[in-house]
């Protein structure tokens, strides 16, 4: 059985390896110009993988799921910040911001100021 907060954090990292994989590879390659610049594009298949990582590592309950955690959160903020300025990728940095607020409580790691 996975406890309730693991799987709120499994959910949020599913949902936001859904929004980040699926907009980049459809969405931002279809519009081009600014959503596939480098710094933007990266950030956003990072952001995918680091999600998609941290849930098989809550899923094996491996003990470096925390750090896993607490890495994807850095990613999905970075990832928010560089949707942010996008006005048609507001859904992708909300999406992001929740998953990073449920890997912070994963990780047991306060948000940074």
């Amino acid at each position: 059985m996975i406890p309730k907060e693991m799987q709120a954090c499994i959910d949020a990292c599913l949902n936001c390896y859904q929004m980040c994989f699926g907009m980049a590879m459809t969405h931002c390659l279809e519009k081009g110009g600014e959503h596939v610049k480098p710094k933007h594009f990266q950030a956003m298949i990072a952001c995918a993988d680091m999600c998609r990582n941290s849930t098989q590592m809550m899923l094996m309950n491996s003990p470096l799921a925390k750090q896993m955690c607490a890495l994807c959160a850095e990613a999905c903020e970075a990832c928010a910040k560089e949707c942010d300025p996008i006005p048609d990728m507001k859904e992708c940095a909300d999406e992001c911001r929740r998953c990073a607020e449920e890997c912070r409580r994963m990780s047991g790691r306060k948000m940074a100021a």
